[in-house]
C-alpha cells in the first residue's frame, strides 16, 4: 500500500516538472497555443466592444451637441429664406419664385444660405413687373392707380415710374398697379382741412385721415385709485394724387362792406358814406339777366381764387371760412371719405405743387 502511494506521489512530481519546464512536445504546444489564442481572442473582443461603446457614446454626443443644433439652424435658415421669397413674390406668374426656391434648396451649408440675398434677386423681378403694368393699365390721361397696403394714389406714369425706382423690394412687394377707377366727390371742410384754402382748380392733393381715441388707465398708488384718460391720435394716408375739380368758398367771403368819411371846411362838416357789395347777390342778378356780362366780368372772374392768393401774399385771411371742394378720388375710397369728412386733411404733395410753392 505504501508503495502505491509513493508511486502516485512520484507521478505527480514528474507531471508538475513537465509543465514547469520547457517542453516541446507537439500535443502540449498545441494545447498551450490554443489556450493563449482563446485568451487573445477574448482580450481583442473586449477591446472591440469597449471601442464600439466609446464610439457610440461619442457619436451620440456629437449628434446631440453639435450636429443636431447645426442642422436645426440650417433648416430654420433655409425655411426663413423660402418664406421671404413667398412674401416678396406673392403674385408671381412667371415661375421666378420657384426658380429662386430651387437655388435655395441647392445651398448645402449655413454659410452659403447666409450669403444668399433673396431681396437682391427679387428686386428686379418686382420692379420690372410693376413698370410693365404701368404701360398696360394707363388711361387716356397717362395715369394709373398705385395701390399700397393702406392707400391709393392716382399718378401719371412718370411720377409712378420715379416712385417705383425709389423703393426697395419690401415696399414694392406691397405695391400693385391698376387702371384708374375714380369718381368726383364733394367734401365740406374748413380752411385748415382745405390746405389752408390755398389750393385752386387743377391742383393735386393728398388726403389724410386723423383719428383720436381715448384709453382709460387705472393706477393704484397707496391704496388710492386714480383714473386717467389717455387721448392718442394717429394719422394715415387715405388717397393720393386727387385732382381738385372745383372749389366753392362760403358766402361770408362774398360780402364787402366799405365806409367812407369826409370832412368839409370851413363849415367843419363831417360826411360819412357806407356801401355794401354782396358778390352772391350780383351772381344772382347776373343769372337773372339783370347785369351785362361785360359789366361784372372783371369783378367775378376767379374772385375766390384771387381772394385766396391775396390772402396768401399778404399773410392775412379769414380763418373760419368753409369750403365745398369737388375732388377726383378712387371709387373704393368714396364711402370712407364721406363718413369721415370731419377728420380729413388735404395736403399738397411737393412733386406736383402749385407754381407759387418755392422750396
Amino acid at each position: 500500500m505504501k508503495d502505491i502511494k509513493d508511486k502516485l506521489q512520484d507521478y505527480y512530481t514528474d507531471l508538475t516538472k513537465i509543465f514547469e519546464t520547457e517542453n516541446h512536445s507537439p500535443k502540449l504546444l498545441h494545447k498551450q497555443n490554443k489556450i493563449r489564442k482563446k485568451e487573445n481572442e477574448e482580450l481583442l473582443t473586449g477591446i472591440i466592444v469597449v471601442f464600439l461603446i466609446i464610439s457610440i457614446l461619442l457619436s451620440f454626443g456629437y449628434y446631440f451637441l453639435v450636429l443636431a443644433p447645426n442642422q436645426e439652424e440650417f433648416n430654420n435658415l433655409k425655411q426663413e429664406k423660402i418664406n421671404r421669397v413667398n412674401s416678396l413674390l406673392v403674385e408671381d406668374e412667371n415661375h421666378n419664385k420657384e426658380a429662386i426656391i430651387s437655388e435655395i434648396e441647392r445651398c448645402d451649408t449655413t454659410e452659403s444660405l447666409e450669403n444668399f440675398d433673396v431681396d437682391a434677386m427679387a428686386y428686379p423681378i418686382l420692379k420690372n413687373t410693376l413698370l410693365e403694368q404701368l404701360n398696360q393699365y394707363k388711361d387716356k390721361y397717362n395715369r394709373v392707380e398705385v395701390r399700397t397696403d393702406n392707400s391709393t394714389d392716382i399718378m401719371n406714369v412718370n411720377n409712378a415710374t420715379n416712385y417705383i425706382n425709389s423703393k426697395d423690394s419690401s415696399t414694392l412687394s406691397a405695391v400693385s398697379i391698376e387702371p384708374v377707377d375714380s369718381v368726383i366727390v364733394p367734401l365740406s371742410i374748413n380752411r385748415k382741412q382745405a390746405a389752408s384754402g390755398l389750393i385752386s382748380v387743377g391742383n393735386v392733393v393728398d388726403i389724410y385721415n386723423t383719428n383720436t381715441y381715448s384709453q382709460d388707465e387705472s393706477q393704484n398708488m397707496e391704496n388710492q385709485s386714480n383714473n386717467d384718460t389717455l387721448t392718442q391720435s394717429y394719422t394715415t394716408k387715405i388717397v393720393g394724387g386727387s385732382t381738385v375739380v372745383s372749389i366753392l368758398r362760403s358766402k361770408d367771403s362774398a360780402s364787402i362792406n366799405q365806409n367812407l368819411e369826409l370832412s368839409e371846411s370851413p363849415k367843419n362838416r363831417n360826411l360819412s358814406q357806407s356801401s355794401t357789395l354782396d358778390v352772391q347777390q350780383i351772381l344772382s342778378s347776373k343769372a337773372a339777366g339783370t347785369y351785362d356780362d361785360k359789366q361784372i366780368k372783371i369783378l367775378l372772374d376767379d374772385y375766390g381764387t384771387r381772394l385766396s392768393n391775396y390772402e396768401r401774399t399778404s399773410n392775412i385771411g379769414e380763418l373760419d371760412v368753409e369750403y365745398i371742394i369737388m375732388l377726383e378720388v378712387p371709387r373704393d375710397s368714396v364711402e370712407y371719405l364721406i363718413n369721415n369728412m370731419d377728420n380729413i386733411i388735404l395736403t399738397i404733395p411737393t412733386y406736383d405743387a402749385p407754381s407759387w410753392v418755392k422750396l
